[in-house]
């Protein structure tokens, strides 16, 4: 595959008016500015992210849950989303999936809501506000120890997704730059645009990931830290042509040119799914003689094994069969390439988003032209909601006050997810719903799946990395001491478990 590179001021009038999401600023930054303002980034981000007592509540909650389902209806749960990948907002709330025959899952959803309904205001967990969601999805919605917790069934997909996101920021390393990244832009989403909540059509949290992914993928090299993240993802998505493009992991892909393999609602195979990878091959060849190349870090190689090692198949829901689903937003799921995640966003909010970025961006861009203690200061009111609602010690996850905003910090949460427990889930889930290790495992391996997971890992974890690269003429954003974040912001020995780092040139 041809890798994509940063665009530069030298781009051909064609690449530029075909695609000006690829136009990236020129705007030159000085190293010293860059770093007081990730610095401040990172002051901002102590707040928001995950702390130990929080991890310990929402621990207790996931405990109480299985045990209580294990106990009653004899089957297991597992968690996915935000919480156990370490990038939830103190706001943000728990996802939950029971495994069950699918033929079972209405009869089991009653039978769970009743059984949380009757725990209101006899546990000592608090069990509030419980609600059924009948829908194609269906989901108990409820409030313990007053956090949200969402109770899906079989939701296979999520336990797929969290082994692709953990493995995706093992990768990119640099004391966990994707993950610290995410949160920050979640927290800008939702605390300061209001964008945030698939539930009221706006952007899912997992679409928000893939988006942000996709901007850490094809900037790597030039991003000094989570504040440079943000800053490229309000600029390139405030002019990204919604109309002609979607969004990929290692690219921008033309609406035109993707799959539409129309034909009856039937399980996706080995088979489909080079057949789906075949359409897009051929839409990213398509794109890359129109733009000027960008250097991705993930290609679709690397994606492809992904989805091979942890895709579960699914029954095709779309009216037009195996076809990618054209929405107003398209973002496409790496591990599920005819899975739309921006299928959530209405019309009228995809106005919205581009309004957002776009303010976000003239706003961001505005407060790092400042001299150091004013930029700061205005980074601060950049993130005045944020800080508003989270930097004055409390807490909703937690019931004692924490460390407020300026005065110290708590103790973060060890950001390194549970690779190995997520796999296990996900293998589990896999053998409960009849699929053997033939079934998944690519042909002709004679191992057990832990030798073809730790292989495929190793060799990704130590070759995916490019090196260093000129960064031409585009936005100058430098990179940053490779010295551990919690190091730089913490008095005390850092208990963050090593990661590979990026190969410096």
């Amino acid at each position: 595959m041809v890798d994509l590179k940063e665009g530069t001021s030298n781009s051909s009038s064609s690449s530029s008016s075909s695609s000006p999401s690829l136009s990236l600023s020129t705007m030159q930054i000085d190293r010293e500015l860059w770093m007081i303002a990730e610095e401040r980034a990172q002051e901002i981000l102590n707040t928001i992210q995950p702390i130990y007592v929080s991890d310990i509540t929402r621990s207790e909650i996931v405990n109480y849950v299985q045990t209580l389902v294990k106990d009653r209806l004899g089957t297991e749960v597992f968690n996915f989303g935000s919480v156990p990948l370490k990038t939830y907002l103190p706001d943000g709330d728990i996802d939950l999936t029971v495994l069950t025959p699918k033929d079972k899952e209405e009869n089991m959803a009653k039978a769970l809501c009743s059984i949380l309904q009757a725990e209101d205001g006899e546990s000592d967990f608090q069990v509030t506000d419980v609600q059924y969601i009948q829908a194609q999805v269906k989901v108990i919605k409820c409030k313990i120890r007053k956090i949200s917790v969402d109770i899906s069934f079989n939701q296979m997909a999520g336990l797929c997704a969290i082994c692709f996101l953990e493995q995706v920021d093992t990768i990119f390393g640099r004391d966990h730059l994707f993950k610290r990244s995410l949160i920050l832009i979640k927290a800008w989403c939702y605390y300061e645009s209001r964008i945030l909540g698939a539930n009221t059509g706006l952007i899912s949290t997992y679409a928000l990931a893939v988006l942000v992914l996709h901007i850490i993928n094809i900037s790597y090299p030039s991003l000094s830290g989570p504040l440079a993240a943000l800053f490229k993802f309000l600029e390139y998505y405030a002019s990204f042509d919604w109309d002609k493009y979607c969004v990929t992991v290692y690219g921008q892909v033309l609406i035109s040119s993707l799959p539409d393999m129309t034909g009856k609602d039937t399980e996706i195979t080995r088979h489909h799914l080079s057949y789906v990878f075949l359409y897009f091959e051929t839409s990213l060849v398509a794109l890359y003689v129109e733009t000027e190349h960008h250097e991705v870090v993930l290609n679709e190689k690397f994606v492809r094994e992904c989805m091979e090692l942890y895709s579960f198949p699914t029954k095709a829901v779309h009216a037009n069969g195996l076809g990618f689903p054209v929405r107003p937003l398209n973002i496409v799921d790496p591990m599920k390439h005819t899975n739309n995640l921006g299928r959530s966003v209405t019309v009228g909010n995809v106005k919205r988003l581009r309004h957002a970025f776009t303010l976000g961006s003239k706003k961001l861009k505005d407060v790092l032209t400042l001299p150091g203690e004013t930029m700061g200061w205005k980074l601060e009111k950049f993130f005045g909601n944020t800080l508003e609602r989270n930097g004055k010690g409390q807490r909703l996850d937690v019931e004692e006050p924490v460390t407020a905003f300026g005065t110290g910090r708590s103790e973060f949460s060890e950001l390194r997810g549970d690779f190995e427990g997520y796999f296990n889930s996900l293998v589990y889930g896999k053998w409960f719903h009849g699929e053997t290790q033939q079934n998944w495992i690519p042909q002709g391996q004679d191992t057990s799946y832990w030798d073809i997971l730790n292989g495929f890992y190793r060799k990704n974890l130590n070759g995916a990395i490019p090196m260093q690269r000129s960064r031409g003429t585009g936005t100058y954003i430098p990179e940053m001491s490779q010295q551990s974040y919690t190091d730089r912001f913490s008095n005390k020995p850092s208990r963050m478990k090593s990661l590979p780092s990026a190969p410096r040139s």
